[in-house]
């Protein structure tokens, strides 16, 4: 490690601290060290900070000497003298330039800055082939707000790729920041006591704990920015004129509307005074500090505004604007506002946003809405402005009960992931909507959604559009994958996925008004038979377990006959869902009934949805009542909407696979092996992916304990007959050609071969038939009778690493009977992986056949999750056939591309959206 003297060691969480006088580590002399690789820009990164503001981290630059010279100078006295051992008041040139010149390999530094001061610094030395020392050094003034932790992640993220597997450091024992640092972060820690000095030493390979801790960092920093976001005492309006339709004036509209107590400042150009509150010419005049800034002016001008804003210490932004469009200026335009408000620390919702508003005790509406809804305990967010409008139109049109309402415009920096940070430990929430348009990071997204969804129903539209078509000002990843591999990902976390606004709304409504039934046994009643199967049609097809169907209520004027056989059924215990079709009469008081059933629904816990079979006007007094009154239960024209609410109920109790893979197989794995390998294996820069030749294949599964079938490649047919004796009959012989060798029906496959003369007779066969391929013939052990199974993972720009599972076989390929998932997957999340595809019933045995070993057949999903959550470079890998007998499951064929490691959005590093995220696959490769 750089040290200004040799006996002082920098370790501190503040500082660097005095450590032993003994001589230094010997690092490699200069004459052997590589030469400086080049800036490695992915690891630049915004990042989220405790405190809910944000922050640059980058790569150490020489011309960093200036500002570092200044962060050196700002700190205590105290500080300087600990990590220099004596008085320092400033760096000598010497030092500015040993601390700002590294070659990005064996000597790596990162600062992280606010603006264009440096506010932390963090470093690691080579010691060793595969050990290097670390160190911190944290601006005073932002202590506590972990940037420690989150340098470490860096560091330890860029060792890793740099082939460093073991950070050490040597530590004053007074210096418990330090020790909280590496301790919490949930890594393995030793340490040791030698004269003085607490020698610390641990693996940095990410490990479940430290994992856990990362997220549960992330979502404390991320929950409380939009708290801070959500919560303004202070609001600034940029752009209002006075005229009452402009943004900037619906906007204070809204604020004075919604009874906002605290500070109100107006920036116009065009009057003294708007509606009482004084008018400032530019936003340099506004006495700060301010939390939050509206800013509704054309996109060119919120770049400068945004500087503007962070002068007098504006924290968080609004932007309504919507000109940020799909076009090369515009999405060149939005980058840079979200990296300048990202730079000053601020948070920006937008642009393109609705808004927000909040209801309850204390009301806020910083929102293009011309009124706050009913108070309740809804949460729904959306993107686009047109959406989100939708939306609210439904929330008005039923009477939902909102807290708190976010439009998120075309996130590009707060995002629906914040949002639901943010709503995760809110008690003051029971059911969360979501209007999806696109996702930037649906990796992080199901992981939150996995986590949200074991307390919190969440409800998620998804339009229903081409993949290839984006909302304007949308700047994501494209998915390589088929749109169902997402819908299947966001199953799996426990999401509740709708097609329309109107049917998001309706589960939304069900649930916020009702909550989760108990259980998924299901009721119907209805008074004419016709109904009755109108219901029941719509329930089979939905998949309802239906319980108890009674079509036989008289129809008559006297409503009071359907109380009683509602109140026959709900009220015995047999059922958690009623769903009541009702013909209307056309007398007596259809809300009246309605409300003496939803009575008795609540004192029996039996969850009540309506469809009201009646005229336009007596439809409209129903709904209007149930608008008005949250205790009835949802009123629906149609079964099919009816019996669609209650499905989207039962689906939200629905809870998703937990947990990690069993230790006993995550122990079973040699990481470092298959990182060595995959290492002295991956291409260049710029190359394309590259197949692994067979021996390479069979090493790299071998390490996630992934047996390969042996097999032996023959020129003749007597090397056929030689390998087939050490093999041990009965064997198969294959082609080696891609297209051939695991297609039987092309004559690239013979199988069960017994014996020598069989063989021989084969080989003859094959070698005339497949005349027209010069590729050589292999011999390989059979395996067991069984069911063959193919077995994927791809890296996927957007998705990361995605594991894919079918039966083998041109038929299902054509039927798209694929089943999709994330890695890392614990043995519950593998088996129903297994059990997903519609032809996975031939595992479980049919027709006489006995069922497959699908424990077997798990047990291998998990290790290929396990192997490519470790690997990005593994761009494709495929297991063909897996073939799953009565006991066990044998890999006959495997396949392995690897490319260079892409930056994944969802990584083991915490960071905001960044730019990185939003270049070609090319330019974000490692």
């Amino acid at each position: 490690m750089d040290r200004v003297n040799p006996g002082h060691a920098p370790i501190g969480s503040g500082t660097w601290q005095p450590a032993r006088r003994s001589p230094p580590r010997r690092r490699r002399p200069s004459s052997q060290e590589p030469a400086r690789a080049p800036y490695p820009a992915h690891w630049e990164a915004d990042i989220a900070l405790r405190d809910g503001s944000a922050a640059h981290l980058r790569p150490i630059l020489p011309s960093d000497a200036e500002a570092l010279q200044r962060f050196h100078e700002r700190q205590s006295e105290q500080s300087r003298y600990l990590r220099f051992f004596a008085p320092m008041p400033r760096l000598s040139t010497k030092d500015l330039e040993r601390f700002t010149v590294v070659d990005h390999r064996d000597r790596v530094a990162f600062v992280v800055l606010v603006g264009t001061e440096i506010i932390a610094v963090g470093r690691y030395d080579r010691i060793g082939p595969d050990e290097a020392e670390v160190a911190f050094n944290v601006s005073d003034s932002r202590q506590g707000t972990g940037l420690g932790s989150v340098l470490l992640e860096h560091l330890a993220a860029a060792a890793r790729e740099r082939g460093i597997g073991t950070f050490t450091a040597e530590v004053l024992p007074q210096n418990t920041k330090m020790f909280h640092v590496f301790s919490e972060a949930g890594f393995d820690v030793s340490r040791a006591y030698d004269d003085g000095v607490v020698q610390v030493s641990f693996r940095i390979d990410p490990t479940a704990r430290s994992l856990a801790v990362m997220a549960e960092r992330e979502h404390r920093a991320e929950s409380q920015a939009m708290e801070r976001l959500l919560h303004p005492s202070s609001v600034l309006l940029v752009g209002v004129s006075t005229r009452a339709d402009s943004p900037g004036g619906r906007f204070l509209t809204a604020l004075e509307a919604s009874g906002f107590d605290g500070g109100i400042h107006v920036v116009a150009r065009d009057a003294f005074e708007i509606r009482g509150h004084p008018a400032h010419a530019r936003i340099a005049d506004v006495p700060g500090p301010v939390d939050l800034a509206v800013i509704a002016l054309r996109p060119e001008a919120c770049l400068d505004a945004i500087e503007e804003c962070a002068a007098i210490g504006v924290r968080s932004v609004v932007i309504p604007t919507e000109g940020f469009s799909d076009t090369t200026d515009g999405r060149r335009l939005q980058r840079e506002l979200v990296a300048r408000a990202r730079r000053h620390g601020m948070r920006l919702l937008g642009p393109g946003s609705f808004g927000f508003l909040r209801t309850g005790k204390d009301p806020l509406s910083v929102s293009l809405s011309p009124a706050l809804p009913a108070a309740g305990r809804v949460a729904l967010a959306g993107q686009s402005s047109a959406l989100t409008a939708m939306l609210l139109a439904g929330v008005d049109a039923r009477g939902v009960g909102l807290h708190e309402f976010v439009g998120v415009g075309n996130r590009a920096d707060v995002s629906l992931n914040d949002c639901l940070q943010h709503w995760e430990d809110d008690d003051r929430i029971d059911v969360i909507g979501l209007a999806l348009e696109s996702m930037g990071n649906p990796r992080k997204f199901s992981r939150i959604a996995r986590r949200l969804t074991r307390r919190t129903p969440l409800i998620v539209l998804r339009p229903p559009s081409p993949g290839s078509v984006l909302p304007p000002g949308h700047d994501v990843r494209r998915s390589t994958l088929p749109r169902r591999a997402l819908d299947q990902v966001l199953e799996a976390a426990g999401v509740v996925q709708t097609g329309s606004v109107e049917h998001l709304m309706d589960v939304v409504d069900a649930l916020g008004r009702q909550g989760l039934p108990h259980g998924t046994r299901v009721g119907l009643l209805s008074n004419t038979p016709a109904l009755g199967a109108a219901l029941r049609g719509a329930a089979d097809e939905s998949g309802m377990h239906v319980v108890a169907d009674n079509r036989s209520v008289p129809l008559a004027a006297d409503q009071r006959l359907v109380q009683r056989a509602f109140t026959s059924m709900a009220a015995l215990g047999h059922v958690d869902v009623v769903i009541a079709g009702v013909l209307d009469p056309l007398t007596g008081d259809s809300v009246e009934v309605i409300r003496q059933m939803s009575l008795v629904a609540r004192h029996s816990e039996v969850v009540l949805l309506v469809c009201l079979i009646t005229s336009q006007d007596r439809f409209e007094k129903v709904r209007r009542a149930v608008r008005a009154d949250a205790s009835l239960p949802p009123v629906h024209a149609t079964p099919s909407h009816a019996v669609r609410a209650a499905t989207g109920m039962l689906a939200a109790l629905r809870r998703p696979a937990v947990g990690e893979a069993d230790p006993a197989v995550r122990d079973d794995v040699d990481r470092a092996g298959a990182r060595a390998l995959v290492e002295r294996l991956v291409p260049q820069r710029g190359a394309g992916p590259v197949p692994l030749d067979a021996e390479d294949v069979s090493s790299l599964l071998a390490a996630y304990g992934i047996p390969v079938l042996r097999s032996i490649r023959v020129a003749d047919a007597q090397e056929a007959v030689s390998a087939a004796e050490e093999l041990g009959y009965p064997v198969a012989l294959k082609s080696t050609d891609p297209v051939l060798r695991h297609r039987a029906d092309l004559g690239g496959v013979r199988l069960g071969l017994a014996d020598d003369a069989q063989l021989r007779r084969a080989h003859e066969e094959m070698r005339r038939e497949l005349s027209f391929s010069s590729a050589p013939l292999e011999v390989q052990s059979m395996a067991a009778a069984g069911v063959p199974v193919v077995v994927r993972s791809t890296e996927d720009p957007s998705l990361g690493p995605v594991v894919s599972l079918s039966l083998a076989g041109d038929a299902t390929d054509l039927l798209d009977d694929i089943a999709y998932a994330i890695p890392p997957l614990s043995e519950q999340a593998a088996s129903a992986l297994v059990d997903a595809p519609a032809t996975a019933v031939k595992l479980r045995g049919v027709r006489g056949l006995p069922p497959a070993d699908r424990a077997a057949l798990a047990d291998i999903v998990v290790r290929v999750g396990l192997l490519a959550e470790d690997l990005p470079e593994v761009a494709q890998l495929e297991l063909y056939p897996v073939v799953v007998a009565h006991s066990g499951a044998a890999v006959v064929g495997a396949r392995v591309d690897l490319a260079r490691a892409p930056n994944r959005t969802d990584g083991a590093r915490r960071v905001l959206g960044t730019v990185g995220d939003w270049m070609d696959d090319d330019s974000t490769s490692r």
